[in-house]
């Protein structure tokens, strides 16, 4: 797998060779991971069916956090190079969200979380 990489701001930006940076196989999977999550559902204009439905599960009173587990699980599906959820853990700490998740790829184990940003 090849994808474009992003800084630790998610923002694409140029490589050592002057050129927009890419990267390949286990780096690929974990950054095309990390977008699928990002992803809110509708907003993306031929697909509004995908993407994570954030405000149901949550954005709100009430974080539904299994809800948030199952629609991770079913995006990380999505991609072909995603062989297993290994493990996933969420919590509420002051009102945020926080996730990680262990995924084996055909290229090897990778951490997502949403802290890396």
């Amino acid at each position: 797998m090849i994808s474009f990489d992003v800084d630790k701001n998610n923002d694409l930006f140029i490589g050592e060779h002057g050129n927009l940076s890419i990267c390949r196989d286990e780096k690929a999977t974990m950054r095309v991971c990390e977008h699928y999550v990002r992803a809110k559902r509708g907003e993306m204009l031929h697909k509004f069916d995908k993407g994570m439905p954030f405000w149901s599960s949550v954005f709100g009173a009430n974080a539904d956090l299994a809800l948030f587990e199952s629609v991770f699980r079913e995006r990380m599906r999505e991609i072909s190079e995603v062989i297993e959820i290994v493990s996933f853990s969420a919590q509420l700490i002051d009102n945020t969200v926080k996730y990680l998740a262990v995924i084996r790829t055909q290229y090897g184990v990778v951490e997502v979380n949403n802290g890396r940003v």
